[in-house]
């Protein structure tokens, strides 16, 4: 090849003709920067404070013209951020940038560790206090969303709301519900654990709705509701058995009755309506 002219110049004209067009790709990359910058980035859609604050920055680390600029590392750049769930960037000429976000809307706090969104995805935001709080095997996260958006639309008209709920591995729901606030025509404590099982689970929770009050009406506070039998559902509360100190016949003052607590079961069959 090397004593080849023919060969040597055709290398040679490829070369000349290789370097020519990179160097016409950069003189007009630079000459676009330059001729058609990005005058204006317009971001919506930021309501999250963190968003807010980050927004700048990430403005500001943008590089390249209106027709070099990469749109989709820009995408991917706002995506990055804790609260977005997706960015959508526009070119709006001559020389303006539109980003759109749309922000993660969360509905509980994830096995303590991350936020849950109405979408059943998880974000990397440490959870709010007062959000429910789920603690559920990984990858049930889309499950568990659709299961709560379900009970809270039972529960929130009778002015229940859920504090807590647990799935266990092999499928088992239980709730833990806070009553409502001011009393309501519901006499409860300020939390109820309701077991709910593996299925029926939305007829479960309509009849905890409706026959809630009564039951709690005759039997006082009730802490936990097994809501797994088929025509009713078993309430465990705790009262003191004695309210005040005593004296024994053997003349000892004891005020175990007065300090202990006594769970007790009771059955609630909805045929009867009797306890």
């Amino acid at each position: 090849m090397w004593d080849d002219p023919q060969r040597l110049d055709r290398l040679s004209l490829w070369l000349l003709i290789a370097t020519g067009v990179f160097a016409g790709v950069v003189l007009t990359r630079h000459l676009t920067e330059r001729l058609l910058p990005l005058r204006e980035v317009t971001v919506l859609g930021a309501r999250q404070a963190d968003t807010r604050q980050a927004v700048p920055a990430v403005v500001r680390s943008l590089r390249g013209g209106f027709f070099t600029l990469d749109l989709e590392a820009v995408r991917q750049r706002f995506e990055g951020l804790p609260w977005v769930r997706t960015a959508t960037v526009r070119r709006i000429w001559p020389d303006r940038l539109t980003v759109e976000l749309s922000e993660h809307v969360p509905v509980a706090a994830w096995n303590g560790r991350q936020m849950l969104d109405v979408n059943g995805v998880l974000f990397p935001v440490r959870p709010w206090a007062g959000l429910p709080r789920i603690h559920a095997p990984e990858g049930s996260q889309r499950l568990v969303a659709r299961r709560l958006a379900e009970f809270q639309a039972l529960l929130a008209p009778a002015g229940w709301r859920i504090d807590a709920l647990q799935l266990s591995p092999r499928g088992a729901w239980r709730l833990t519900v806070e009553a409502p606030a001011d009393g309501g025509d519901v006499a409860a404590p300020a939390r109820v654990r309701l077991e709910l099982g593996r299925e029926r689970l939305i007829e479960r929770i309509r009849r905890f709705v409706a026959f809630y009050p009564s039951a709690a009406a005759r039997l006082g506070r009730l802490t936990e509701i097994d809501l797994r039998y088929p025509n009713g559902f078993a309430a465990r509360l705790q009262k003191p058995e004695d309210n005040g100190q005593r004296t024994g016949r053997n003349g000892l003052r004891t005020e175990e009755r007065g300090r202990r607590m006594a769970r007790q079961l009771h059955l609630f069959t909805l045929e009867s309506q009797t306890i």
